[in-house]
């Protein structure tokens, strides 16, 4: 009887364990080369700088040369979770549900929900619905939803559903379905749906549905010279 009854009680234990693995997910940390998974607490680099779970889901890391954060749980479990960088020379996270950078070296994030950047020398984002963006040296953005870029050097953008670009210097942007732009010096835009926005200095357009930029220099060009 005793092992009997052993069996659906195990089988709650590990319902209750599954319950509170999506409640609490785990964060996975590579940190100096050291992958540590981490649930509540800090974790300490070795040149300055830490990791701290903040809240449950929720991860915050500062003044580190290189940290990698991984969303726990799998198969969507991270889509509520937070991780927030800050002060970090190379920072990257993959399947967190929010990332936030503010002034970092290289900025990196996978698979997020939503994205944004403050002050960031380099930013490259990957498979993400929202992505915003602010005073970013070089942006690197490929497949989402929506982007706003203000003030960036270089920013290039790729199979995004609407972008909208304002004071920045140079501006690549292809596969995108709505594109705005807004006193941007340089813009190069090639097969997206509609393009609209006033003030640019040159903008560049290739196999576009329509361009309609007031106040700039607009090219209609062939999208085989475009692509060279």
């Amino acid at each position: 009887m005793a092992l009997v009854e052993a069996k659906p009680a195990g089988a709650s234990t590990s319902s209750s364990a599954a319950a509170t693995e999506l409640a609490d997910p785990t964060f996975v940390v590579v940190l100096d080369g050291v992958e540590t998974p981490i649930r509540e607490g800090t974790l300490y680099g070795s040149s300055g700088g830490t990791v701290t779970v903040t809240a449950p889901g929720h991860i915050s890391a500062e003044g580190l040369r290189s940290v990698l954060v991984r969303g726990g749980g799998g198969d969507g479990a991270g889509a509520g979770t937070t991780a927030r960088f800050t002060l970090c020379g190379d920072a990257a996270a993959e399947g967190v549900g929010a990332v936030a950078f503010d002034r970092c070296g290289a900025a990196r994030a996978e698979g997020a929900r939503e994205v944004s950047a403050v002050r960031c020398r380099a930013a490259e984002v990957e498979r993400a619905g929202k992505v915003t963006l602010e005073r970013c040296r070089d942006a690197r953005l490929r497949g989402g939803g929506a982007v706003r870029a203000a003030r960036c050097r270089r920013a290039d953008v790729e199979s995004f559903g609407g972008a909208r670009l304002a004071r920045c210097k140079a501006a690549r942007l292809d596969w995108c379905g709505t594109v705005e732009v807004e006193m941007c010096r340089a813009v190069d835009v090639t097969r997206c749906g509609a393009v609209t926005g006033e003030r640019c200095r040159v903008v560049n357009a290739a196999g576009c549905g329509s361009v309609a930029v007031a106040h700039a220099e607009v090219n209609m060009l062939e999208e085989e010279r475009q692509l060279q």
